[in-house]
């Protein structure tokens, strides 16, 4: 097809270029199958060609598209054959299984030769977009107008584009911790009502650690807040790094980090907490005014539990061992912890929710 338009360009050949595309195609075959869209395609050509008198000719541009060259047409008599053209798509068409059928086609023209071939190419495709725009099944000629009413539209779409990205981008920063950079307690709260083996597929199974920093406050008192808030970005690039692409890393608020471990439960849950505790001390930031140890440290409860347990659960099961590793001396180690789903109300109407310590 390019050929022959270079060829009648190279001749000084003038005329119009019309380019041709079935409407809502893709619903139709959809709907009909592959045997049906090819009949429909089939049945176009036949009147397309029908229709373009010599010397006019056909090409098939690729899905459904058609590009016709009539040679020597003004564009008011290219309208009216197009227009025919279009008359004679809208009649029905019979698919393979006997059923009758009725498409519509919308057409773009230009004068040819209008500057090089890509450019007449892309003046037809404007024109046939136009005329999608404008409601389908109808002929439109590429011309200022029709250029400053697809560069508006197009104009249009870039705008809510960027409308969209702007909202993306402040959804993200609403849920994003300003000192650590991780997600924080809006993120977390957001993900908190999902339950093991539910609806969010990212949680078919999942461990829930919770992470805090050994004597904080008495880091900052002795070091200053500033300091302190370097310490916190340091343990929160810490994390990530020791969580894997499917893991969730969450500043809850003060020293308090919580990390949500898909497809890890039970010894595989105590690795990975393991693996975060480990981290943080092997930073090696100095801390002179720590029971644990004399480096920074973090004390990391985890939980994991049976389908149907929240990660609300989960995350209140291992906040509450990192808070009894306080009370009971045993900072700067991982204390795993087994949730086991709510059972259905007993004859008083209560439920149990039983935990087993590892």
């Amino acid at each position: 097809m390019v050929e022959r338009l270079r060829a009648a360009r190279d001749a000084g050949t003038a005329g119009v270029l019309a380019m041709c595309d079935l409407d809502m195609f893709k619903q139709h075959c959809d709907h009909h199958g592959h045997s049906g869209g090819d009949a429909m395609l089939k049945a176009a050509s036949e009147r397309l060609q029908a229709l373009l008198p010599p010397p006019a000719w056909l090409a098939r541009y690729g899905g459904d598209e058609f590009v016709a060259f009539l040679p020597e047409a003004t564009l008011p008599d290219a309208r009216r054959m197009l227009e025919r053209c279009l008359e004679a798509i809208r009649q029905p068409i019979e698919l393979p299984s006997g059923s009758l059928h009725h498409v519509t086609m919308s057409a773009g023209l230009v004068t040819f030769p209008a500057g090089s071939i890509d450019e007449v190419l892309q003046g037809a495709d404007v024109a046939l977009y136009a005329a999608k725009a404008r409601g389908r099944d109808r002929v439109v000629v590429f011309d200022d107008d029709t250029r400053k009413i697809v560069a508006a539209r197009r104009e249009l779409a870039a705008a809510v584009f960027e409308l969209q990205e702007r909202n993306r981008a402040l959804h993200d920063e609403a849920r994003t911790d300003a000192l650590t950079g991780l997600r924080n307690r809006l993120a977390l709260d957001e993900v908190l009502d999902a339950t093991l083996g539910g609806a969010d597929p990212r949680f078919a199974s999942a461990a829930v650690a919770f992470v805090d920093i050994d004597h904080f406050g008495n880091y900052n008192h002795i070091h200053s807040d500033t300091l302190g808030d370097a310490v916190l970005r340091s343990v929160a690039i810490c994390m990530r790094a020791g969580s894997r692409d499917p893991d969730l890393v969450f500043r809850k608020g003060g020293e308090e980090l919580v990390v949500v471990i898909p497809d890890a439960v039970g010894r595989a849950a105590v690795v990975a907490a393991e693996r975060l505790r480990a981290g943080v001390e092997a930073l090696g930031i100095p801390h002179s005014d720590s029971s644990a140890a004399s480096v920074v440290t973090v004390t990391v409860g985890v939980a994991s539990g049976e389908d149907g347990c929240s990660l609300r659960q989960l995350l209140e099961a291992a906040s509450d061992q990192a808070m009894r590793a306080k009370v009971a001396h045993a900072r700067n180690r991982v204390h795993a912890v087994d949730v086991k789903a709510p059972r259905a109300p007993g004859p008083a109407g209560h439920t149990s929710d039983q935990r087993s310590n590892s």
